[in-house]
């Protein structure tokens, strides 16, 4: 697990990293990157100990990485980004990516856990609402499918008069 700092700026927009110090510089659309963090090839290697190209067979295979600050933990989907924008050791977050690793008080956090996260949560509590009622609603729909399969094999077997 890795920390890194957060120094807060007045531009609030988007998180950036550099030499393990977060600072908030402005963006474009933040709703774009909103479920995302954006960083290096770099960076990836230093949090997942792999390069992309072996994480896995598919080059859509999904990496998650989890944010832990304050009490509060998200996870947010990987996003490779060029090193023109950004130099080799940067994150970025969308603002309210940040705004929710704040404390009771609303305070930024001063320090952030970097490390690798799970899918599972990841699609539990995504920030697109449409995206989490699905995962939520397939999940309970996948339930109820295995209940009703084990009430057909039961009845197949006992006969209720």
């Amino acid at each position: 697990m890795k920390t890194i700092k957060i120094l807060p700026d007045s531009s609030a927009a988007k998180n950036y990293c550099a030499d393990g110090v977060l600072r908030l510089v402005g963006i474009n659309n933040a709703s774009d990157v909103d479920g995302e963090v954006l960083m290096t090839s770099n960076r990836f290697n230093e949090i997942f100990k792999t390069t992309k190209k072996t994480a896995g067979s598919s080059l859509k295979q999904l990496s998650v990485v989890k944010f832990s600050a304050n009490g509060q933990v998200i996870y947010r989907a990987y996003r490779g980004v060029s090193a023109t924008d950004f130099l080799n050791n940067y994150v970025a977050l969308s603002p309210n990516s940040i705004m929710l690793l704040n404390d009771k008080d609303g305070n930024e956090p001063q320090e952030v856990e970097v490390s690798e996260g799970c899918i599972f949560p990841f699609y539990w509590y995504h920030p697109d609402k449409a995206i989490r009622i699905s995962t939520r609603l397939g999940l309970v729909s996948l339930l109820l499918g295995v209940l009703s399969f084990i009430i057909g094999c039961i009845s197949l077997f006992w006969r209720f008069d």
